[in-house]
């Protein structure tokens, strides 16, 4: 039996296996098996080199995958960004404390804010940016 035939066999069990498992390590794994499975179909004398073959192509198609993820996944969101989040959004501005330093509250949560513009309580507020991890705020 051909050693094509087992290294195809090991790629396509890991391919198979992928979705099931955690991580995306047996796909690498499994396409590193697929090629060297075809070196062992086209130069069938390198039997103790295929090893070596496989383990370059792991690396090779690691390296590779994660780098296609990371372009793929450039869109850095604002999932764990709270600051980020709330630009742009609107709240009510609920007391005045002194001089800038007003209290909103946006979606339900009170804060600590400034005032960028004349702003009186109960009047529409809009975020605009965060200075000092405050909310800077003006009449929206």
């Amino acid at each position: 039996m051909n050693n094509g035939f087992v290294w195809a066999t090991v790629g396509l069990i890991l391919l198979t296996v992928e979705p099931f498992i955690p991580g995306v390590y047996a796909l690498w794994i499994g396409i590193a098996a697929l090629v060297t499975a075809g070196f062992a179909f086209v130069f069938p004398w390198l039997d103790a080199w295929l090893f070596v073959i496989f383990a370059v192509t792991t690396l090779v198609s690691a390296i590779g995958g994660s780098r296609l993820y990371a372009r793929l996944n450039r869109d850095e969101g604002t999932l764990n960004q709270l600051q980020q989040q709330l630009i742009g959004k609107s709240g009510v501005c609920i007391a005045h404390t002194e001089g800038a330093h007003i209290r909103v509250r946006i979606d339900g949560v009170e804060w600590a804010a400034l005032a960028d513009g004349e702003i009186d309580v109960h009047d529409p507020v809009v975020v605009i940016r965060f200075h000092d991890a405050r909310p800077v705020v003006r009449r929206g």
